[in-house]
Parts: C-alpha cells; sequence; structure tokens
C-alpha cells in the first residue's frame, strides 16, 4: 500500500487500543560483570529464578545476584534464590522499574524502567532490561542530546530515536535481545530524569515516521554534519529515498562543526602506502594527497587512482568525519575537518538551532529526511492487515 494525502488525517488520528511495546536492550555488554545489586524503584519486585517465582524484595531492601560456580546465587534480607540459567526481577507496580549498583565499581546507580534479566554465559552476567518504548525513548533521547534543549528539539529527537529503536528491533536478535545500549545502536542510560525530555516524549507519544510504502525508516542521526549531509549510499551500500544530502547552514558554527589532526609528512604518506597501495613518487599524486581542498563532501581522497575510500581513512585515524581538506607545511600535514559523525540522516546541532529560531520539530524533521509521514505508531498494524488480504480472489503472481 502507498501512502496518499487522503490517509494522512486517518493515520495522525487513528489509536487503536493496545498495550504498549516493550524492546528488549542489552545493557553494560562490554563489561566483564561478576556481581550485581538490583532494587525497587518504587513498590515491591517479584522475583523469578529460571521462569519459577521465588518471592518478592520490599522497596527498602535490595537483591544482590553474583555468579557462584556454574550457577547464579542472589540473596535479600529475606530471600535467597538459586538459578542455573536466568533470574528475573519484575516490578509489581506498573510504571516503577528497577534501581542497579554494580558493587566494587565506580558506575553510579542508574534507575531503569520495566524489568531487569539476569542470565549466565561464559561464566559471567548478561543483563537485559525489558523497557516500554516510551520510557526507553525518553532515556536515549537525555542519553544521545543531553540537557538544556529547546522543546522542539526534543520532541524531533524522541521522534527520531522511536523510530529507529523499532525500526532496528530485531539488531541484536542472535543475541537474545533487541538492541545494546551503546552507540552501536543507541546511547541508552537508563530512565530519563529530565521533565523538559519526559514532557517532549509524551507530547509525541507512539509517532514515528515512515516512507510513502508506510515503512519505518532508518533514522538514523549525528552530532554535526559540518553543513552538509551526505547520501546513504555514498556511506553504505543501499541507497534509502529519504537519506538524501541536503545543505544545513544551521550547524556552521555549532562546538562540533569543526576540528584538526596534525601528523608528520611521514606518517600521512606512510598510512597511505600501506593501506592503499598508493605511490607517492609521481609529483601529481604526491601533490593530491598532501594539497586536497574539496569544494564539497566527497567520496575519496583527492580523487585519484587507486582510490583512497574516505570512509576507511576516517575509521583507520579514528577521525570525526569524512569532510575534511590536507595541507602540508615542511614535514607536518594538517588535517582540517567540518562536522562529527557519520553525517547520514539529521544533523543534531543543525536541528537545536533550528528549535531555537522557532522551526517547529516536523519542519526539523522534513529538512533531514526526505519524503518521509508522521504516523501513530498504533496505526501502522491496521494498515499492514488491510495490505495483507488480497483485494483479488485466487493465486497471486
Amino acid at each position: 500500500m502507498r501512502l496518499s494525502a487522503a490517509l494522512l488525517p486517518i493515520l495522525l488520528s487513528c489509536s487503536l487500543l493496545g498495550q504498549e511495546r516493550v524492546l528488549r536492550i542489552g545493557i553494560l555488554r562490554d563489561r566483564t560483570i561478576r556481581s550485581v545489586l538490583l532494587m525497587s524503584e518504587r513498590g515491591t519486585c517479584i522475583v523469578y529464578a529460571d521462569g519459577e517465582r521465588k518471592g518478592e524484595i520490599r522497596s527498602n531492601d535490595g537483591l544482590r545476584i553474583e555468579v557462584v560456580g556454574r550457577n547464579l546465587s542472589a540473596k535479600s534480607l529475606g530471600l535467597t534464590v538459586s538459578a542455573k540459567e536466568r533470574i528475573e526481577v519484575v516490578p509489581s507496580l506498573q510504571n516503577s522499574g528497577i534501581r542497579m549498583r554494580l558493587p566494587d565499581t565506580k558506575l553510579a546507580e542508574r534507575k531503569y524502567p520495566g524489568n531487569m534479566t539476569v542470565t549466565l554465559s561464559g561464566g559471567a552476567m548478561r543483563l537485559s532490561n525489558a523497557a516500554p518504548v516510551e520510557a526507553y525513548t525518553a532515556g536515549v533521547v537525555q542519553a544521545e542530546a543531553g540537557k538544556a534543549h529547546h522543546m522542539e528539539y526534543y520532541k524531533l529527537q524522541s521522534v527520531s530515536c522511536r523510530t529507529y529503536a523499532l525500526c532496528n528491533r530485531r539488531k541484536h536478535a542472535p543475541d537474545g535481545f533487541d538492541l545494546c545500549d551503546d552507540v552501536h545502536c543507541q546511547v541508552y542510560r537508563g530512565r530519563s530524569t529530565l521533565d523538559s525530555i519526559i514532557l517532549a516524549t509524551e507530547a509525541t507519544r507512539g509517532m514515528v515516521l515512515v516512507d510513502a510504502d508506510i515503512k519505518l525508516i532508518h533514522a538514523l542521526f549525528h552530532s554535526n554534519c559540518g553543513g552538509e549531509t551526505i547520501n546513504a549510499e555514498d556511506l553504505w551500500s543501499k541507497r534509502e529515498p529519504y537519506l538524501r544530502a541536503t545543505v544545513d547552514t544551521y550547524c556552521t558554527s555549532a562546538p562540533h562543526a569543526t576540528w584538526e589532526r596534525s601528523l608528520s609528512r611521514a606518517e600521512w604518506l606512510g598510512y597511505l602506502e600501506r593501506r592503499f597501495n598508493v605511490g607517492t613518487k609521481d609529483p601529481g599524486r604526491l601533490s593530491a594527497l598532501l594539497n586536497y581542498e574539496p569544494g564539497c563532501r566527497d567520496l575519496y581522497l583527492g580523487n585519484i587512482y587507486p582510490l583512497i575510500p574516505l570512509k576507511h581513512v576516517r575509521e583507520d585515524l579514528k577521525l570525526n568525519s569524512t569532510y575534511f581538506s590536507v595541507k602540508s607545511t615542511g614535514d607536518k600535514v594538517l588535517l582540517q575537518g567540518r562536522g562529527f559523525g557519520h553525517g547520514v540522516g539529521l544533523c543534531q546541532e543543525g536541528s537545536m538551532r533550528m528549535a531555537r529560531e522557532g522551526r517547529s520539530y516536523l519542519d526539523i524533521l522534513h529538512h533531514y529526511y526526505t519524503d518521509v509521514h508522521l504516523v501513530d505508531l498504533t496505526t501502522l498494524d491496521f494498515f499492514r492487515e488491510e495490505e495483507a488480504v488480497p483485494t483479488i480472489a485466487g493465486p497471486r503472481p
């Protein structure tokens, strides 16, 4: 089914009743965790071991879970539990959550909405948080955007973060959860504590971005585009009609608009020779490698042969972006760059300024995502069911 203008009012106003979706987020997967303390945020929590209910912990108590041999062992003031595979802590109150501490570490206490599950794998713990979509979205917005921004910016970031999460919710399916809590997916540090973000998330509750085929888009975003975003296929293999390059004059004076990196001439040329098998004895090629000034975003350094993909240079040298010039003076090579991040989709710092200058969140989203539509998430199932019914009986080609 293609999305037509006649359907937009229906999509925006229709709301089907149903339970809020839940996302399972892999927590702190970059750490080796052998002990964790879980407490109720409010009210009591029910404790399950390998799927069997074992009891409750009160709000003034905590459940310390440790790896003991090949099992998980958990203790509170009134409860002792052992499990071979997993321990789940489930708040009894609907809007409550879990307070989490890692003993013997400097990590500050975190509060997570929803349930927390601890599993055992390879002698270490694996944590996952089953969080309602809206609470998760608010938590991501706080982690990705920070505080003291305009309400319209928080609204657009809520829409983009919610859309990205639901579009990519199978990203970690082989690992047993939906998304991770780091930059590989979206940064997530638990429940949001900022009223402005919570209000913005609530104001856009259930709103997501879809393309003309009513499919959730990959709502990518980055810190600063340096004045120009990039087409999706210029960085990755797949073309997306809504991720098109666009000029952005709003981010060019923002904190992450420019950067510099200095290397010696030998370091720079040696890297290019080793990595890309580029000869540097030819004067014309050498000049292109030492004096490069892109008029706009390029895909290849100096546009010489053999080709030098800028995305590989950025990855190898850990540069802020692929948008940079090269200048050489004596034995020094200076990389002068623009922007921070991959440059595809929404530019956060450009969006922030647009919001401060009075642009609406929907207007800003349309600036960065081409030919997309804002719809109520709860209507998507309705239209998918309609699409699944053949219009003509009998076999289909």
